[in-house]
């Protein structure tokens, strides 16, 4: 009965929140010019645990569609690679972890002028920590991360909140569920609501060691400047190597 009433609680503290993103995605979009756009994201992770430390390794590849040819072709455009290194430490509920990453990122094209915009170069320093809650056989999952962002040109900070639950469907198999959502932070804050992530993957389990993932993932994303909005479609793919 108490398993019962605590995941109650999560899941309608999760529900609130998701309303309160799509809410704000709704009261805004109205007021203005948005572009839709697909994509795949792709990813390799490889990690090795050692006791209570972790060591990983993550490796990101993204393409996008190009508006003049082409709605759905995410395969059309390069879009973003981005390289990933995180050390963390593991308690039974707790993960205390720092990420240090560079991502090489294009505009999202929705307009002509996106095509002049060079591509960005971008160094991220992330700490985080994440809570596990056991559900049953499910996994509740709250991970907060600050990330300070550093470009050729600026720095930028950002706070990350996301929620997840994994829930298995056989001992291979297994549903994940996540929202994120991404506020901007000091330094040189802009103190909006800049984005938000919601999207489920199936996981397979090949074997204790080699895990994939295939998803969808729905991104609303603000630009830095201006009153625009873009949607975007992605497909999710990836491969996850655990030693």
């Amino acid at each position: 009965m108490k398993n019962v009433q605590q995941a109650f609680k999560i899941h309608k503290q999760t529900y609130q929140i998701v309303g309160f993103c799509l809410g704000i995605f709704f009261s805004t979009s109205g007021y203005a010019q948005t572009y839709n756009h697909t994509s795949v994201w792709s990813r390799l992770l490889v990690s090795k645990q050692i006791n209570k430390w972790s060591l990983s390794a993550d490796f990101s590849y993204r393409r996008q569609n190009d508006f003049r040819y082409s709605k759905y072709n995410f395969l059309s455009k390069p879009f973003l690679d981005a390289q990933r290194i995180i050390v963390g430490y593991r308690t039974t509920k707790w993960l205390f972890n720092l990420g240090i990453s560079r991502w090489h990122s294009y505009q999202i094209l929705g307009k002509e002028a996106d095509f002049l915009r060079t591509p960005t170069v971008e160094w991220r320093f992330t700490p985080g920590v994440e809570f596990f809650q056991k559900i049953n056989k499910a996994t509740f999952q709250w991970r907060t991360q600050y990330e300070y962002r550093s470009f050729i040109d600026r720095t930028a900070g950002r706070f990350r909140q996301r929620l997840q639950l994994r829930q298995p469907l056989s001992e291979a198999n297994s549903l994940v569920f996540m929202q994120e959502f991404l506020f901007g932070a000091p330094p040189n804050s802009t103190k909006k609501y800049e984005q938000n992530q919601i999207g489920f993957t199936f996981n397979h389990n090949f074997t204790k060691h080699l895990e994939s993932e295939l998803g969808y993932r729905y991104i609303f994303r603000r630009r830095r400047t201006t009153a625009e909005i873009d949607n975007e479609n992605a497909l999710v793919v990836g491969l996850m190597f655990r030693y």
